[in-house]
């Protein structure tokens, strides 16, 4: 057992930005059924706003029972479970694939790396690496919750990493809708899926975007959750189970950020910080290229911080200077700060900025001016004045 899922545990998610050259997206932004990469720091939001970017994201409404962030739009995904490590699986990638990472590009990253994916799973009994089985957690949740299908014919190709945007391969709907509540209600079953549809799980489409770990203040259940993402060349079919997920929307990105602000859409941080990041991309193309060569740098676990202030809280992330240099991850030590200073004037006190300010609900700011790590791009954001901070 892993010393740490003491006090969280583990998921996986995917961040699905499919074509719509296809599909015609209301002005809102919602609908359940199109340049330059912009990466510059002065980038503005008006300057987003004219530019209609081709792909949309989907969201995920969880159902009002649920007992992390009710209501709220989530990428797809969710908890880890052993059949996701199960030995099973070596057998099924066994006939072109080699273990132990199943022909995964090696990260660089050799320090710092997230316990999520460095953590030896040899001596917790499985031959499955982190890299591998939460790409198949990932997967699996994102058929579970949406009836899409992120899979690959069992057959060899040359380079798996190098698929560039996906096409999803066709399965009759039928046989699907019949697996899907035996997959929900016992994981394994997903191996027995891949199995008779001759198939395998696509984890070489899906790239490593970031790792979140759940801040202690939220109180309630706590998750170490690494993110993915997976471009596809259009919108598949998409159908909520109607039990843990409720309501589907394909989104600009941009519309995702406006919706949260405008109170429409209940957005947690983690996917609200990461839609803002996928604003700086207007072209499909140039976001696969770019997750596909930034993966292979890795990612840091960013375990948000709050500082409390006399006028609303700050929500402080890795490379700002009031960032513990050691935070207790387990939330035994308090870790909240505080100051009897404004979020302004707090701010103007220190030098390297990363934290996003909440002075009511919907509210946020996010101030950055620290180059981002891993050669990955910060999060575009604006607050409910329409003002950028880069």
């Amino acid at each position: 057992m892993n010393r740490d899922l003491k006090y969280w545990k583990e998921s996986a998610t995917v961040i699905l930005a499919a074509g719509i050259r296809n599909h015609k997206l209301s002005e809102s932004g919602i609908n359940t059924q199109i340049s330059q990469q912009p990466h510059e720091r002065n980038l503005t939001l008006s300057s987003v706003a004219k530019s209609v970017c081709d792909f949309a994201l989907l969201l995920l409404q969880r159902n009002q029972r649920s007992t992390f962030f009710p209501n709220a739009y989530v990428f797809p995904g969710g908890r880890i479970s052993t059949a996701d490590f199960s030995n099973e699986w070596i057998q099924l990638f066994h006939p072109y694939c080699q273990s132990p990472n199943l022909k995964l590009d090696t990260v660089k990253q050799t320090d710092r790396r997230s316990s999520i994916f460095a953590t030896h799973r040899g001596k917790l009994g499985s031959q499955i690496p982190g890299e591998v089985a939460f790409r198949i957690c990932a997967i699996r949740e994102t058929f579970e919750e949406s009836g899409i299908l992120l899979v690959k014919p069992n057959n060899p190709d040359k380079d798996l990493n190098k698929q560039g945007v996906i096409q999803l391969a066709h399965y009759d709907q039928n046989k699907l809708a019949s697996w899907r509540p035996l997959v929900q209600e016992n994981a394994a079953n997903f191996i027995r899926l891949c199995k008779e549809l001759d198939c395998l799980p696509n984890i070489w489409a899906l790239k490593e975007w970031s790792n979140w770990l759940t801040p202690t203040y939220l109180g309630g259940n706590r998750f170490d959750t690494v993110f993915f993402i997976c471009c596809l060349e259009e919108i598949p079919l998409t159908e909520p189970d109607d039990h843990e997920i409720i309501f589907h929307s394909w989104m600009h990105p941009l519309e995702g950020i406006r919706g949260h602000q405008s109170g429409r859409l209940l957005v947690p941080p983690p996917q609200w910080y990461e839609i803002g990041r996928l604003c700086r991309f207007i072209h499909l193309q140039d976001l696969q290229q770019f997750s596909q060569d930034r993966s292979v740098e890795g990612c840091e676990r960013w375990f948000p911080i709050r500082l409390l202030a006399s006028d609303g809280f700050a929500t402080l992330l890795p490379g700002d200077d009031l960032y513990p240099e050691d935070p207790d991850l387990t939330g035994e030590t308090e870790l909240n700060l505080t100051t009897s200073k404004s979020l302004n004037q707090a701010r103007l006190e220190v030098r390297r900025l990363h934290r996003i300010e909440f002075r009511k609900p919907h509210d946020g700011t996010l101030y950055v001016n620290i180059e981002p790590q891993y050669k990955h791009v910060h999060s575009l954001m604006m607050n409910s004045h329409h003002n950028s901070h880069l």
